[in-house]
């Protein structure tokens, strides 16, 4: 029963195949920092800064301040590092995810292991790269207000949440780049672009309401949302919030599904 499920989800083949998703993700946080002075803190230095650029622009060259009771906090730079953090996280995942099949063509040609295990790759070596950064932020939040501290659960529950979207989004766009080039490069070059129609360099209240519905069809926003509940607020996610993520997570597993049925028989062709 429980092995069904896991595989309705995607999930059982990264555990079977667990160490060998390993070995990918090592090998690729390897690649970033082979050769350097600095070594591993090469994973790190791209999103602070990041961070510190974001953080000098916003909050102290504007002095960007924000509605405390709305959005939990007056302090721009911690309602922008709640959101930022995690788009940097899904934005990594989708875009390096979306060619990560074309990528790794010769692998796929000489082994034969599930084809799901390099997106999940990308997805995981994003996720290693940022997810950190956002525990500092929440022990920002926790000194910042008290009676936070429970929140760092739901905080690990709402990255469980983001990573397996996000998983199933770089699996359905890395097969649609596998049979048509032009996938990849329209990720990678429109994708970016989604960051300024999510409620992460402003609050979503501050959009008229006759264009909040452009920004949730971006499915970061109700992510961008639930984490600033949790992180600014000490909060639960709105129930729609949960809604609109949990609509998001069955549509795109739904056609992961269709498009690995449909394509099993010529993704290596296709490479």
């Amino acid at each position: 029963m429980i092995r069904n499920i896991l595989s309705l989800l995607l999930i059982e083949e990264l555990l079977r195949f667990r160490h060998l998703l390993a070995g990918l993700v090592g090998r690729s946080l390897k690649a970033v920092y082979t050769g350097s002075m600095i070594g591993a803190a090469w994973v790190y230095f791209k999103p602070l800064i990041v961070i510190l650029a974001y953080y000098f622009v916003f909050d102290q060259v504007l002095s960007i301040r924000l509605d405390l009771q709305n959005s939990g906090t007056a302090s721009y730079a911690l309602y922008l590092l709640s959101g930022l953090l995690p788009w940097l996280v899904f934005s990594d995942a989708v875009i390096e995810g979306a060619t990560s099949l074309v990528r790794e063509a010769e692998l796929l040609k000489k082994t034969r292991f599930p084809i799901v295990l390099i997106p999940a790759k990308s997805v995981i070596t994003a996720a290693v790269k940022i997810f950190p950064l956002l525990l500092l932020i929440w022990l920002v939040s926790v000194v910042a207000a008290e009676g936070r501290v429970h929140g760092v659960v739901l905080l690990a529950l709402w990255i469980a949440v983001q990573i397996q979207l996000t998983y199933y989004i770089a699996i359905m766009l890395a097969i649609m780049s596998a049979a048509l080039r032009d996938v990849g490069l329209l990720v990678e070059s429109i994708f970016p672009m989604l960051l300024f129609f999510s409620p992460v360099l402003y609050p979503l209240d501050k959009v008229p309401s006759a264009f909040q519905w452009l920004l949730w069809l971006n499915p970061f926003t109700p992510l961008a949302e639930g984490y600033h509940a949790i992180l600014l607020r000490g909060e639960i996610p709105a129930l729609f919030d949960l809604a609109v993520v949990g609509s998001w997570i069955l549509a795109t597993l739904l056609i992961c599904h269709l498009l690995l049925r449909r394509s099993q028989e010529y993704l290596v062709d296709w490479l």
